[in-house]
C-alpha cells in the first residue's frame, strides 16, 4: 500500500446484497449491502459489529461472488449500523450491482 494513504486499487460504488457468515460460527449470518467494491475488498453496511481480524465467508445474493474474507475495520454509524471493511482472500465470481437497472429479460 502506498505510504501517502491512497489505495492501489480503485473502489467502485456499488450496491451488492451479500450474506456474511462467521467462519468459526457459521450460524452467525447477516444480510448486508456493499457501498463500494474493488478487486480485493468491499465496504459493507451491517447491523452487527464485526471484530477486526475476524474471518468471514461472503456470498452474493445476485451474481456469483463467493470468498473468504477478513474484517479490516468496523466503524459505528448512525442508527445501530456499522461500516465494515472486508479484505477478500479468495474471491471467485462476478459482482451484480442491484442499484443499477437490469436489462429486460426476453423469453421466446
Amino acid at each position: 500500500m502506498p505510504t501517502d494513504g491512497q489505495r492501489i486499487q480503485k473502489r467502485s460504488p456499488a450496491t451488492v446484497a451479500l450474506q456474511i457468515s462467521s467462519e468459526k460460527q457459521p450460524f452467525i449470518t447477516e444480510l448486508a449491502f456493499t457501498e463500494n467494491v474493488s478487486l480485493h475488498g468491499v465496504r459493507v453496511v451491517t447491523e452487527r459489529a464485526w471484530k477486526s481480524g475476524e474471518r468471514v465467508i461472503v456470498r452474493s445474493y445476485h451474481g456469483s461472488i463467493q470468498s473468504r474474507a477478513r474484517v479490516i475495520y468496523c466503524y459505528p454509524l448512525a442508527e445501530a449500523r456499522y461500516a465494515v471493511g472486508l479484505e477478500l482472500r479468495s474471491a471467485v465470481g462476478t459482482w451484480m450491482d442491484v442499484s443499477q437497472p437490469q436489462p429486460p429479460r426476453v423469453e421466446v
